[in-house]
């Protein structure tokens, strides 16, 4: 098993009160509900079958890892999260809008998944969003739910990518290309959905982001970029990149698509489109057909 890396022993410490805690935890305050990015969380499960065929300690513990270090061990905070993440994948239940339904056809034009092994770890799983296709076609945004749950299927599919078994390489790279964006022309619909896929981000994938890169940004979005850039933290703002010209991408991303700069193929040509759930995962999909048809 890959060694956390803890930086004293009170992380330690509230690290393994509350993985000792945690099948009691999702008992009481989850419904029973131990699924987090596909992997089954509950090692005391009490169907045992199921504990042996789809528990992997090493990922559970690299996953609670995460969420400790997103609240800096708080054990109060780290606890509460735990306890909102899985309740609202059991209401939203993302792993059915990654793997099983039906996304309107211009939609899953806008998103792209890519996988770089030649990057440097946390740079490998790259997730595309083309916004400036999807503000052509501003009646895609009349429904928020539908865009939301295709939003949240392509992060699923990214995440899937990810190994959790060290805390090197299971981060995330996004791209957000603005390409034909004017931020005059974002209308209500549109600001709605974008501020419910932040939220939900923000709530429910704590400590997933390893870079953020927004392109071809309208000028005056790197004018508003410039001002904030005054009361940003150092350490949230080398997370984020704004780029006028898409081209320079490939200057931090030496894999990029020849659509950025690079030298790879196109970017819809390497688009990962046959990402299937984990084990678990598709445990959990099929014991609700079964449910459902029942």
């Amino acid at each position: 098993m890959a060694e956390l890396k803890f930086e004293n022993a009170n992380e330690r410490k509230v690290f393994e009160e509350v993985f000792e805690e945690l099948p009691q935890l999702i008992k009481t305050k989850c419904k029973g509900y131990d699924e987090l990015y596909g992997y089954k969380l509950n090692f005391k499960d009490e169907d045992q079958q199921v504990v042996k065929k789809y528990y992997d300690e090493e990922i559970a513990k690299h996953l609670i890892f995460k969420i400790c270090k997103a609240f800096q061990f708080n054990k109060d905070q780290v606890t509460q999260r735990i306890v909102d993440v899985l309740n609202w994948r059991r209401e939203f239940n993302p792993l059915s809008a990654a793997f099983l339904e039906t996304h309107n056809p211009e939609l899953e034009e806008v998103g792209v998944i890519t996988q770089y092994p030649e990057e440097s770890p946390n740079k490998r799983v790259v997730t595309w969003n083309l916004y400036g296709q999807l503000v052509k076609r501003k009646e895609l945004f009349k429904d928020a739910d539908k865009f939301i749950r295709y939003r949240i299927g392509l992060m699923e599919k990214g995440l899937r990518l990810l190994q959790f078994q060290s805390d090197d390489n299971n981060y995330m790279t996004q791209v957000h290309d603005y390409k034909g964006v004017s931020v005059f022309r974002m209308d209500g619909n549109i600001k709605k959905c974008t501020k419910q896929v932040i939220s939900i981000f923000q709530q429910y994938y704590p400590e997933l982001l390893w870079a953020k890169y927004f392109v071809n940004v309208p000028a005056v979005f790197s004018w508003v970029y410039g001002v904030v850039k005054q009361f940003v933290d150092e350490q949230t703002m080398s997370k984020f990149v704004v780029l006028s010209d898409g081209k320079k991408l490939s200057q931090y991303l030496k894999s990029a698509p020849s659509d950025y700069g690079g030298k790879q193929q196109g970017l819809k040509e390497q688009n990962i489109q046959n990402v299937r759930p984990t084990e678990y995962g598709l445990y959990l999909l099929e014991k609700q057909n079964n449910e459902d048809i029942d």
